[in-house]
């Protein structure tokens, strides 16, 4: 007969997260070779270049994340501190015209150093400090919202603490014109908020404040407004602004049911700019189906259940903190990608987490992944006993 619950740490690696992120990787892979291989050829003369960049991305990112995962991840509210004060020092420094600053599609959020010929594989290295400043800020207010609850001896951690630097990190790159990243970081502060007991009261204000605060600068941007228009009139401009909506939902159609198989996508021949970054999903859906597709969508689902139930189930307060901000970050970009891939939320040129194309944005979100299979390692569960 089963008589009580012991609770007990489970010190292994959770191999369904694990898995569904290799799954992921290895699809990404494949995507972006299949999705880019033309323009590589054709732009570089080696229809490799893109995949051989993303192989040394995820390499040098999964490096990093098996230190993550191997360390006793409290030693990191040690450096929740310098490293957001070096997040926070970089997203000035992208804003000051010195020359080593990018814009992309409007937006001036890129660090580009130019390397010599005789470096391998890369041309140029292309770092996205808004990227780290995901990871920097979940550090950090993991540390500093437990730390001024218990500093005030109350139940709700301090208002201030939330909204000071989520508002700092926020305001940064609304002002590099990425409000797509301003809306993730924003739900990650939001959600570290939550997670650290903050009072009702505390999150509806909280809410009020960066939900009015941040439609009233949507819509002052001529960038926001331009995509918005786009968004609710695709077809009033199908070969200017309308172009890529329009294409995307030409791929993703193209595909049907089972898709037109690996290798055989007719939409990477130029069709969409840059299709192995933002819109890397609609070449998933055009050569796998809609099954495919869903069960990519379903893969994301499981991960992102997961990562919150591994926060609910932390041993500490700083775990969960940091777990529930890195599941917040990789719902909230999963959802604004495949959102404006099927046509229900406006393009915002974010990219799909873990299998899109990109340096800075998956070796950042590999370590995250290390941090929070670090946790998982650590996770309480309950067990019945006779």
């Amino acid at each position: 007969m089963l008589k009580k619950i012991k609770h007990s740490a489970q010190h292994s690696l959770d191999w369904y997260f694990f898995g569904g992120v290799i799954f992921l990787l290895l699809l990404g892979l494949l995507a972006v070779y299949d999705s880019s291989s033309a323009k590589a050829l054709a732009d570089y003369g080696n229809q490799f270049h893109f995949l051989e960049n993303q192989i040394l991305w995820v390499v040098l990112g999964s490096l990093g994340a098996a230190v993550l995962y191997l360390m006793d991840y409290r030693k990191l509210k040690r450096l929740a501190l310098p490293l957001f004060i070096l997040a926070a020092f970089l997203l000035v420094l992208v804003l000051v015209p010195l020359g080593i600053s990018r814009e992309v599609r409007g937006s001036r959020s890129w660090f580009a150093l130019d390397l010599p010929d005789s470096v391998p594989v890369l041309e140029e290295i292309r770092f996205q400090p808004s990227e780290f400043a995901k990871l920097a800020l979940i550090l950090y207010l993991a540390t500093l919202l437990i730390g001024s609850r218990s500093g005030r001896g109350k139940s709700n951690p301090s208002f201030r603490s939330f909204f000071v630097p989520t508002a700092a990190v926020a305001g940064l790159v609304v002002l590099e014109k990425d409000l797509g990243t301003a809306v993730i970081i924003t739900a990650i502060g939001l959600a570290c908020f939550f997670f650290a007991r903050a009072s009702f009261r505390q999150i509806i204000l909280a809410f009020l404040i960066f939900g009015l605060g941040g439609l009233g600068l949507a819509f002052n941007s001529s960038t926001f407004r331009e995509r918005w228009d786009v968004f609710l009139h695709p077809d009033t401009d199908p070969q200017g602004t309308g172009y890529q909506t329009r294409q995307i939902k030409i791929t993703l159609g193209s595909g049907g049911f089972w898709g037109l198989g690996i290798g055989r996508s007719r939409q990477k021949y130029g069709y969409i700019p840059d299709i192995q970054t933002d819109a890397i999903f609609a070449v998933v859906g055009e050569e796998f189906g809609f099954l495919g597709a869903t069960l990519v969508v379903a893969v994301f689902a499981f991960l992102i259940f997961r990562g919150f139930r591994i926060a609910e189930r932390s041993p500490d307060e700083f775990g969960r903190v940091a777990v529930a901000g890195i599941t917040t970050w990789l719902a909230v970009q999963t959802i604004l990608n495949l959102g404006a891939m099927v046509g229900l939320l406006p393009l915002t040129g974010i990219t799909l987490p873990l299998v899109s194309y990109g340096g800075s944005s998956i070796l950042v979100l590999l370590l995250a992944m290390g941090v929070l299979l670090n946790v998982s390692r650590h996770t309480v569960v309950g067990r019945f006993t006779r």
